[in-house]
């Protein structure tokens, strides 16, 4: 009899890094990028520069300077990476929405894209397939046990309340479902209590909405940031999700 369920296989792994940047982007690789907020507000009225008269009003109707600010780096950093993958002028750059409102270039569909971000860390990820990633601090304040069982099964709760490190282990779990759901693009937070998504192969039934197997891995982005990264089980090989620094790719534009 065929096994119809969907496959999640998560994993922690330390990821590779590279000084250089490979602009051959391949579907067995990955490109991750991650900075800190903070040293690029020195230069945020050249980012705003890049953004549209939509985006610039977005990023006026935060309440708070620091949400401003975010929006305004992550979307700057997000252009200039994608023009430089794609070889053309950053000022070609516009985004559009797909129906699910997941950002996409509607001139090159074939290279998806996903950002996150936390405090003061955020991500970028690029691949030739559909992937979602997620970027998380790992807060000591905040008391989690309240949400468990609406977002985890028991075996996951379990596994929670019986590390060594219940909070690390909180937020590994949180970022493999978040991930997941970015990837789908289709808002399927409702139904996280049934993505399993304990370290080695999970199964959920195929009915489900998420579609074909799914591989996580989950890595450290920093001493209280963790990370992962969602897409499709058997196209990409770990040792080719790559981590780049962002001022060996954008040197030219920041001085």
């Amino acid at each position: 009899m065929i096994d119809s369920r969907i496959k999640i296989c998560c994993e922690f792994v330390k990821l590779n890094s590279s000084q250089i940047y490979d602009s051959k982007l391949d579907e067995k690789g990955v490109k991750l990028f991650k900075f800190k907020i903070s040293d690029y507000v020195d230069v945020l009225s050249e980012l705003k520069m890049l953004l549209n008269t939509s985006e610039i009003e977005r990023a006026q109707r935060y309440y708070h300077q620091k949400d401003s600010n975010r929006f305004i780096v992550c979307r700057g950093l997000l252009k200039l990476i994608l023009a430089k993958e794609i070889g053309v002028d950053v000022s070609r750059i516009e985004l559009s929405k797909d129906a699910n409102k997941k950002p996409f270039l509607a001139f090159c569909p074939e290279l998806h894209f996903n950002v996150s971000h936390a405090e003061n860390y955020a991500l970028i990820a690029l691949g030739l397939q559909e992937l979602g990633v997620d970027v998380e601090y790992l807060s000591k304040d905040f008391n989690f046990t309240e949400i468990l069982p609406t977002v985890f099964s028991v075996p996951e709760i379990n596994a929670v309340l019986t590390a060594e490190n219940k909070n690390k282990t909180f937020y590994k779990f949180w970022t493999r479902k978040e991930a997941i759901v970015k990837a789908t693009g289709k808002g399927i937070d409702d139904n996280l209590l049934k993505i399993n998504v304990l370290d080695g192969d999970n199964f959920i039934d195929s009915t489900f909405q998420l579609k074909q197997n799914t591989q996580v891995v989950s890595f450290t982005v920093d001493h209280d940031y963790i990370g992962a990264l969602a897409f499709k089980k058997g196209k990409i090989h770990v040792e080719n999700i790559i981590l780049y620094p962002l001022d060996s790719l954008l040197k030219e534009f920041i001085r």
